[in-house]
This record gives structure tokens, sequence and C-alpha cells, in this order.
């Protein structure tokens, strides 16, 4: 009896020092990030309460004032314009190419998006940004919202066709014999009754990839120029964004510079922690 029972406390004396590893490592691993959100937080809300919201906002960039740097109104103001031309740029395209690589799965055309979708996730951004350069910013004679926006649109596309694709695959193939069955085309089939049923999952796509785009400084490098001080009137105009700020500003010698790009860094992180979240909530509520 006294072996069994011994036995017994060592498997939990085991188990319990086996949980408090994993527990340690765990933590170990997660510290980096938590030291990342921790040092953004709390340095980026300290300069934005000492300006206040609107005024950081809204206001011009006046980084050689520490006492009073300004805001990021132009970059935060060219960000949403970014994010909104590149998805309604990016969500035609990716569509399209998500139904090419569903509905005629194994041809070597459909291998070949998918593949070329794939290889999009692990390219370089900043050829992307040197492409859309080439190919934009030197026949329009000059850097350009547009011109971001069409980078940004690249950068987002393999992430909506791989997130729509796979999303149009789960629809169960009844269903679209049942559309077939009711006289429906096929191209109607495609366009009203399987896009409706895959829109939660395609829009995780569509969160994910302006998730991953806001972030981007590299393309807007070569495209975008980076007018911090003025605010652009068209998309054709030279603009600015919020993560070229911060890449720009975080590398200038005053302390109004260093602490426009603190601030500006929390107000990226709460952008993209809340798309990131919006794309968790609706994941867990796809059901196809």
């Amino acid at each position: 009896m006294g072996d069994i029972v011994d036995v017994y406390t060592r498997r939990k004396i085991k188990d319990a020092l086996g949980r408090f590893l994993i527990a340690l490592i765990g933590l170990v691993a997660l510290f980096p990030l938590f030291h990342i959100f921790f040092s953004i937080a709390y340095n980026g809300v300290k300069v934005i309460a000492a300006s206040g919201i609107v005024e950081f906002l809204t206001g011009i960039p006046n980084p050689t004032n520490p006492r009073s740097p300004g805001g990021i109104g132009p970059a935060l103001l060219g960000s949403i314009v970014l994010a909104v031309v590149a998805t309604a740029i990016a969500i035609p395209i990716a569509l399209n190419a998500a139904i090419f690589v569903s509905e005629f799965r194994g041809s070597p055309a459909s291998r070949f998006t998918l593949l070329l979708s794939l290889l999009l996730v692990e390219f370089p951004t900043i050829l992307v940004g040197l492409f859309v350069y080439a190919v934009v910013v030197e026949p329009l004679k000059g850097f350009s919202l547009l011109a971001g926006s069409i980078a940004l649109a690249l950068v987002m596309l393999p992430y909506v066709v791989a997130q729509a694709s796979e999303a149009l695959r789960q629809i169960p193939r009844d269903l679209r014999e049942a559309a077939y069955s009711l006289g429906l085309s096929r191209l109607k089939t495609v366009y009203r009754l399987m896009l409706g049923m895959a829109r939660r999952g395609i829009l995780v796509g569509v969160l994910i990839g302006l998730a991953k785009a806001l972030g981007e400084t590299a393309p807007l490098l070569f495209t975008v120029y980076g007018a911090f001080n003025t605010y652009p009137q068209t998309i054709l105009d030279p603009g600015a964004a919020i993560p070229l700020l911060i890449y720009i500003y975080a590398q200038q010698p005053g302390e109004g510079y260093r602490e426009l790009a603190w601030g500006a860094a929390f107000i990226l992180l709460v952008m993209v922690t809340s798309i990131v979240l919006v794309a968790k909530k609706l994941v867990q509520r796809v059901h196809l």
C-alpha cells in the first residue's frame, strides 16, 4: 500500500513540476510581447494626455517644441485614406481570385494562382514598394496616396485570397447542387449564394489583411513620400501614414520627435489590436 502511495505522490509532484515549467516557459515567451505593449502604452498615453486627445489626433506636428509637439493629424488621415482605398482595390481582385481558386481547384492555372498568393505572403514588402514606384510613381511623376494604396493593396491580397478561398471551399457541395437544380447559373450561384454564405470568412481575411497593411512602412517609403505637416487634398497628392511617421521621427535626435513617435505608436497599436480582436470574434462566429 505504501509503495502505491509513493508512486502516486511522485506522479503528482512530476505533474505539478511539468505544469510549472510549461507556465514558466510560456511567461518567458510572452514577456517580450507584454513589454512591448506596456512600453508603448505607458509612453504613448503620457504623450497623448499631455497634448490632449483631440489635439494629438488632429493637430499638425511641431516636434521642435517638446512642451507642445502638436499632433499626428495628417499621418492619421493618410493611414485612414490608405486603408480605405487599398481595401477597395484589394477586395474585388482578391474575391475573384479566390472564386477562381475554389471553383477550378486542381487546374494548373488555379494552382498557380494559389501559389502566387502564398508567395506574396513571404514576399519582401519593400520590393512591393519598389515595384509600385516603377509602375505608378514614375509614370505619374510624383508620390501620392494612390500609389501607397496600390502598394498596400498588394500586401493585403494574399491574406484575403487565402481566407476567402478557404471559406468558399467549406460550403457544402449539396447547396451548390440545390442552386443548380433551381435553375441558377454557375455565375449566379457563386456571386449570389456562395459569396453570401462565406461573407464572414471573407471579412476575416479582409480584416487580417488590413491589420497587416496598416502596420507596413517599407512599401510607403517609395510611394507616399511623408508629408507630415500638410493635409492632402486628393489621393493624387503626397501624404503620410502613422508607420512612416514613427519610422522617420524615431530616428530624429529631438525629444519632440520621439514623443510624437511614441504617441503615434500607441494609436497604431490600438487600431491594429482592435481589428485583430474583431477578426477573432468573427472567426468564432463563422458557421457555414
